[in-house]
């Protein structure tokens, strides 16, 4: 890589490497910023999870507030119920909280929602209660 010293000289063909290399730098740096998205930073229970005990609330956490659109547990008896209403709120954590202690068993958690900038996102994760 070839460092531009933009001090040295006065030159106008080196004065004008150095606008393009700072305005390429820019560009870059704005560019990758406006690409990025929210990420999930934590699940609870982590994906994979074997638990002992059912928990006590189920949740997902994101690096930046995200609005969302649907939260739903299941399980292969159906749709496990929750005490609060998951959608709506801009937030970067979003967890429900069943009405009942979970049963033995393989749990699915489906999630959707809508980031600030209006991009859409979902993903999943599961977790088992053993017997």
């Amino acid at each position: 890589m070839t460092i531009i010293d933009c001090t040295a000289g006065k030159q106008a063909g080196r004065i004008r490497r150095c606008w393009r290399l700072a305005a390429t730098v820019g560009l870059v740096t704005v560019s990758s910023l406006a690409w990025s998205h929210t990420h999930v930073i934590a699940t609870h229970p982590a994906d994979g999870d074997v638990l002992q005990e059912p928990p006590e609330r189920i949740a997902v956490e994101f690096d930046s507030p995200l609005r969302m659109t649907r939260f739903e547990v299941t399980d292969p008896r159906g749709t496990v119920e929750l005490n609060e209403d998951t959608i709506g709120a801009m937030a970067e954590q979003h967890e429900g909280v069943p009405v009942a202690p979970l049963a033995p068993g393989k749990y699915r958690v489906e999630w959707r929602g809508l980031t600030d900038d209006g991009h859409s996102m979902s993903g999943d994760f599961g977790f088992t209660i053993d017997d």
